[in-house]
Order: structure tokens, then sequence, then C-alpha cells
């Protein structure tokens, strides 16, 4: 079945939707440091759930952490602040008024990171905010491994994930047209970002299009073997073009146990994959729709089976590096499902797949998936979203908050 964790990022705003200018509120009565916490900004919330074996409680648990902050910060003494669940930040006064975050004692060295991160890539692209979904396979998976190839349980974890992390590299398209969920935003963060404005109209997620959250290059990783795919990186690192692993804006990472350095990845391997194209999804409490997060750990179990049945293949990942990346980009285009035919004709032939595997899956009783995943409305739920705009999120909210943005979104949020 897995194990899943999700990291979420959110704003604090005001009561007008501006930019929270406040030092991040003190967690220490509810002991929860490290699952409250900062990301670039200062009123960048990061909340962090543990390691969950369903979707569900791990969904819960960030309602949960986020429930814990918006009754710390309604009372403060400057005023009510709220919690901004939506990917494009809300109103703000110019890139200098953007306060970065401030890390004290044992933790200062992130100060200089932020800092750095500032310099080289501007305050305005680190207000975006998103979700992450940390996935790891279940350890009696590889225990079993272990005794049929005799090989060590971390060699065979390094393998798989590599793999599986190359086979989802090529869905990460796919994840972004079917979750993107930002098509508006303010016209100061988009002049910020240095979109034209002739495409100021033209994303459903500006976080996932060129705009959004990368490098200043497209990185090109080798996923031939995991020792490969370190020395790709390593490069990088010593071109001088990223000054660390940490530093890797991708759709999907290898991580390791504890604090992400490629020393630990080296010493330890791989641990769990993450995946970073989820945007914030407004009419979620977690921040992604929980039918998503199971069509991701459906998609996931589907790609595992067809490792299993055809064996390792044969990465030309250094070559289509740039390719996936530029198609992930074009996914985060509004018109994308009509506009790319053959992507429209791939993602429907992939989903009439999934679903006769799994209907074969539930007709031989295996106990990978959870028995209460509607799979088949789960699968159906993302074809509708394929071939009829008015199911999908950002056609969703353009139709309700194009021409009040920062209004209707901080009315949706007291709502709540």
């Amino acid at each position: 079945m897995g194990e899943f964790g999700i990291e979420k990022e959110s704003l604090r705003v005001t009561g007008e939707g501006m930019l929270a200018f406040t030092s991040h509120p003190s967690m220490a009565r509810y002991h929860m440091e490290e699952q409250i916490s900062r990301d670039f900004a200062e009123s960048q919330l990061e909340f962090v759930s543990r390691v969950h074996t369903s979707v569900d409680s791990a969904c819960q648990e960030i309602c949960f952490l986020q429930s814990l902050v918006e009754e710390e910060i309604k009372n403060r003494k400057t005023g009510r602040e709220y919690v901004w669940t939506y990917s494009n930040p809300p109103g703000f006064s110019g890139e200098k008024n953007i306060r970065i975050a401030e890390f004290k004692e044992d933790l200062e060295g992130k100060n200089t990171y932020r800092h750095y991160l500032s310099e080289k890539y501007g305050r305005v692209k680190m207000l975006f905010s998103g979700v992450h979904l940390n996935f790891s396979m279940p350890e009696e998976f590889f225990v079993l491994l272990r005794e049929l190839t005799g090989e060590e349980i971390q060699t065979l974890k390094n393998e798989w994930y590599l793999n599986l992390a190359d086979c989802l590299m090529d869905d990460s398209w796919l994840l972004v047209a079917l979750t993107s969920a930002s098509p508006v935003a303010k016209p100061e963060f988009l002049k910020g970002l240095g979109v034209p404005r002739e495409e100021w109209n033209r994303y459903a997620s500006f976080r996932n299009s060129k705009y959004g959250y990368w490098n200043l290059f497209i990185p090109c990783l080798s996923y031939r073997n995991f020792e490969s795919y370190l020395f790709s990186i390593e490069e990088y690192v010593r071109q001088g073009v990223l000054s660390s692993a940490h530093e890797l804006y991708y759709p999907l990472r290898l991580k390791p146990k504890g604090e992400n350095t490629l020393e630990n990845l080296k010493n330890y391997g791989v641990n769990h994959i993450e995946l970073r194209m989820l945007d914030l999804n407004l009419m979620s409490c977690a921040g992604v729709a929980k039918e998503d997060l199971i069509f991701i750990h459906l998609l996931i179990a589907y790609r595992i089976s067809q490792i299993l049945e055809t064996g390792k293949r044969e990465s030309e990942g250094e070559r289509e590096g740039e390719g996936r990346i530029l198609l992930h980009q074009r996914a985060a285009e509004l018109d994308f499902w009509e506009k790319e035919e053959t992507y429209r004709k791939k993602a429907l032939e992939l989903l009439e797949h999934m679903k006769e595997f799994y209907q074969d899956y539930e007709e031989s009783a295996k106990g990978y998936i959870p028995k209460d995943y509607d799979i088949k409305g789960l699968l159906a739920f993302q074809e509708r979203k394929i071939l009829n705009l008015k199911y999908r999120y950002s056609q969703q909210i353009l139709e309700k908050y194009k021409n009040h943005y920062i209004h209707g979104v901080m009315e949706e949020i007291k709502e709540r």
C-alpha cells in the first residue's frame, strides 16, 4: 500500500488580503516546531505531516496543523490574520517588503541560504506556494525482493525508486494538467515574474509554467543508475549553477531520510520520492483534493506493476530531460487539453489501461490498494476533467475569481 506524507505551503495574510509582515507565530506550546515552520518568507507557512499509511489520515493531519495556526493568528495585536490557501500570492507592497524568513540559533544557516535565493531568483518568485506529496513503498516489498534477488535492501530501494521516478517523470505533464488550480494572479506578481501582458490569461498554473518555480536552466538528470543520477546533480553543484541538491527545482526528487543533502543521499540511499508539481487547491483544506492524491497512488501502483512485468527499462533520461520539462510547462496552459490532441488521446488511453488493470486487480483480490478506494469513480473523475472544461479546477476558479481575485479568495477563506 505504501506510506504517504504531505508538505503544504501557505502564506499568512491580513484581513484585507495583503501579505502579512508580522513574525511567524510561536507554536512552542504545541511542540510542533518541525511540523509547522516557514519556507522562504517569514509569512510563508510550511505544514509537514508525519508519515501515514493512508492518504486520508495525511490530509486530516494537514488540516489539523492549519487549524492550530489559524487559532494562533486570529487574535494578533496587529489584527486578525488568515491562511492564504492559493498558489499565487495575495497583494503585496513591492518586492522589498517581502520579508525573508528569520531563523535563530542552530537554524541561522537557513537565513544565509534564503538571502542567496533572494539574490539569485528574486523574492517575488519565492512567494509561490504548493503541495509536495512524499511516497515510499512498503518495507515488505523490499524484504521480498531481497529474498528473490539476494541484493541488499538499500541497493534495491535505490534502484526501484530511481526507476519509478523516471517513469513518473513521463507522467509529470499529466499530473500538472489534471491538478492545475491557479489561473488568476495580481498584475504586480506577474510583472515581477516577467510574464508578458499578452500571457496573463494563458495559464492554468503559473507555478508550473515556464515562469514558475524553476532553476535558471533546465536540469537533465541521468536515470541510468543511482550513481549516474547522483553524479548528474553533483556536476551542477561543481559547475556552480546549483549551491546544493536542495536547490534542484524539479517535479520529482529522490529524497534521503533526514536532511536533503547529496551526502545523505550517497551515504544512506533513497528513502522516498517527492512529487512537487501540485498546486494548492483552494477548495480543499489539505491543499489538494483527496481524489487527486488517491489517483496519484493508483498511478504509482500501476507504474510499479509495469516495472515488475517488464523489468528495468533503458532510460533515455539525459536526452529526454529537457523535453519532459518543456511538456510539463506546456501542460500548465489553460487550453492544453484542447490544443494538444495527441496528449489528450494519450491520457484517455492511459486511464482506459488503468481501468482494465484495476478490474483484473479487484477480481484477483490483491491487497496492495485499500479496499475503500472507488477506483472506477476516481478514474472517471479524472476523465471528466480531460473531456469537459467545467470540471477543471482552473476553470472553476477562473469563473469565480477572475474579476475580484483578492476579495473573492478572502471571502472563501473567511467562510471556512
